[in-house]
């Protein structure tokens, strides 16, 4: 028996993955498992779908985990500038290579804004419908990430070229919601809050001998800021698991040293890993100073962990404070009495953990996110040829 409804009508779907990202490089990231479920899911319920990657032929090692989804890699047809510029520059063109694949084809989608362009030049070349997927609000993240005036002014172009020429946008959270309405002038109806899904079938509790350490999963960089999670350490005697890697991590050991604290620098791992290390921790942190719909905190309140995250947007949209977790103000001290108070009280830790798993077997499961992909996907199909007549 078919558990999603309305699946019964094939629908042909392109989509673009972010620009300069390839499936080889969501392999050396871990990310390939993950990212590609939801497309098998989809491709199950009769929808055709073809990836624009900007790989070459060493994407199609994964044909067979693909299972009947068609790769089209840019770099396999044209030859792959050196320089960003050029590839930036050349990716313009990108319609005109694979017009014969792209013409068939009933909808457009973006992975991220990050190379929306191509897309968006398609639409209008085959007067296709388009879905803009944004898993951050690509402008607001700029500002937030310090980036130069010309590169937040061009964001800011990308960004409003996109969302006007979309026929819906896909935003995580009501924050992105917002800005993309009030900053972008787009009308509400044409935004749909689409929240970040997990694998709850992989990211599962499970009896398994438990650290006592604390968990941190994800990238080593100053949005993170760890540094305030290891002054937050001091002089408590808890250690801590740290799994990722980035441009910080140096300067992290360092100070972890310096303040004589046990942390474990891990590394990456893969996706479909890091089940065993929720698993095996009671406590996951994130003290970011700001995120979009962070995939790591659903996929450790899936697991069960008690989580603590910052007061700031994109986690106290999924945490509900004392409800599936705490949210604290970004302070060491804040940050210090959640963490002791979650390793003092056994009973608010497994009764966080067990509303976590909850929360996000309602509003976040892989099942939910094929349901509403599926309905988007015909509202718009349906929309653009009631249009066109």
């Amino acid at each position: 028996m078919n558990k999603y409804k309305n699946s019964d009508k094939f629908v042909h779907l392109t989509l673009f993955f972010t620009f300069d990202i390839s499936l080889v490089k969501w392999a050396d990231t871990g990310l390939l498992h993950r990212e590609i479920l939801l497309y098998k899911e989809l491709h199950k319920q009769k929808v055709f779908i073809q990836f624009l990657t900007y790989g070459d032929s060493a994407d199609r090692q994964w044909e067979g985990e693909l299972k009947g989804i068609n790769l089209l890699p840019v770099y396999e047809r044209i030859p792959r500038p050196r320089t960003k510029i050029v590839r930036f520059l050349q990716s313009i063109f990108i319609p005109w290579y694979f017009r014969e694949e792209l013409r068939g084809t009933d909808l457009l989608k973006t992975n991220q804004l990050w190379g929306s362009w191509v897309a968006v030049i398609t639409k209008f070349i085959f007067q296709k419908p388009l879905l803009i997927r944004c898993g951050y609000e690509f402008y607001d993240f700029s500002k937030k990430t310090g980036r130069s005036i010309i590169f937040r002014g061009f964001a800011f172009i990308l960004s409003w070229f996109a969302y006007r020429s979309a026929n819906l946008i896909h935003v995580a959270t009501d924050s992105d919601r917002k800005i993309v309405q009030n900053d972008f002038r787009i009308p509400y109806t044409r935004i749909a809050k689409c929240p970040n899904w997990i694998d709850t079938s992989l990211f599962v509790p499970k009896q398994c001998p438990l650290s006592k350490n604390l968990l941190f999963v994800g990238r080593l960089n100053d949005q993170k800021n760890l540094n305030l999670l290891l002054s937050a350490l001091e002089n408590t005697g808890i250690g801590l698991d740290v799994v990722g890697e980035g441009e910080t991590r140096m300067a992290l050991k360092s100070e972890a040293n310096r303040l004589g604290l046990n942390v474990n620098f891990l590394g990456r791992l893969p996706n479909d890993q890091l089940a065993k290390i929720y698993q095996s921790h009671k406590i996951y942190i994130l003290c970011s100073r700001f995120e979009g719909n962070p995939k790591t905190l659903l996929e450790a309140m899936a697991c069960g962990c008690a989580v603590i995250g910052t007061d700031v947007p994109g986690i106290k949209e999924i945490i509900c404070h004392e409800e599936s977790g705490l949210v604290v103000d970004e302070s060491a001290e804040s940050l210090r009495t959640a963490i002791l108070l979650l390793c003092q009280d056994k009973h608010l830790r497994y009764n966080l953990g067990q509303r976590a798993r909850q929360q996000v077997e309602e509003q976040n499961s892989l099942e939910s996110a094929v349901l509403k992909e599926l309905e988007v996907y015909q509202e718009i199909c349906v929309s653009s040829v009631n249009i066109q007549k």
